[in-house]
């Protein structure tokens, strides 16, 4: 029961050419000494969706993305990459504040997204 966010990214063109390919997302953390930029995903939140009579037909995830980058521009243009294919199955449900470079100097964006997957 893992949120199909890596297939769903992996399979979009525009995400593959600003990422690599394969693409360079990764669940949690990134190896070290990965190219930027690259992404990185964790489930922050979900659950399957209510069904009174019957198994649930669906689960709904939150999955929280943080993608990286050598600047802002480099960073922004994975980022809006990944939110077009996002979109096409799901929705932006937050952007979050930026997040710490752990003394990389990379720049980083955050954001989480809504993804439900029938069953």
């Amino acid at each position: 029961m893992v949120p199909l966010i890596q297939p769903l990214l992996q399979g979009d063109p525009e995400v593959r050419r600003v990422l690599g390919d394969p693409i360079r997302v990764h669940p949690n953390t990134a190896p070290q000494d990965t190219a930027l930029p690259y992404a990185t995903w964790t489930i922050a939140g979900g659950a399957p969706t209510e069904s009174l009579s019957d198994r649930p037909p669906s689960d709904g995830w939150r999955v929280r993305i943080t993608v990286w980058g050598k600047d802002t521009g480099q960073a922004n243009e994975a980022a809006m990459a990944i939110r077009d294919a996002v979109e096409e199955v799901g929705s932006i449900e937050s952007y979050n504040p930026p997040p710490d470079d752990d003394d990389t100097g990379a720049f980083g964006i955050s954001f989480d997204v809504r993804l439900l997957h029938i069953r």
